[in-house]
């Protein structure tokens, strides 16, 4: 198998950035299946491949001298409450996850257009 070039490894982590902030808006708005998590850690989670990915950009483009890509500017979505929940309608779910009186229902907040500093 070919190695991959450090343009094909920056354009995976590109498509790799965008594709984990729409899964991490999609939880926000309508939950995940993970019995045995809450919405929040997965999207704590999604966030965390969000700040590898971009890490492994900034390795990738000072070892080979290739300017930053737009993705880097996307900001990255804000750490959330563990125990939120996107809906309470997965009454099996919320059971199985435990602690009722520690989840949130609030949704998080995020702006795609708001320009980030890493």
């Amino acid at each position: 198998m070919k190695k991959k070039t450090s343009e094909q490894e920056l354009k995976a982590l590109c498509n790799n950035i965008r594709q984990e902030i729409d899964h991490w808006e999609h939880i926000n708005q309508n939950g995940c299946n993970d019995p045995g998590y809450a919405d929040g850690t997965n999207m704590n989670l999604t966030r965390n491949h969000i700040i590898y990915a971009k890490r492994q950009i900034v390795e990738i483009c000072e070892r080979h001298g290739i300017p930053i890509p737009e993705e880097m500017y996307l900001p990255t979505p804000p750490q959330v409450d563990d125990y939120y929940m996107a809906s309470m309608k997965q009454k099996r779910r919320v059971d199985m996850i435990g602690h009722p009186e520690r989840i949130t229902t609030k949704k998080n907040r995020y702006d795609r257009e708001q320009l980030s500093l890493f």
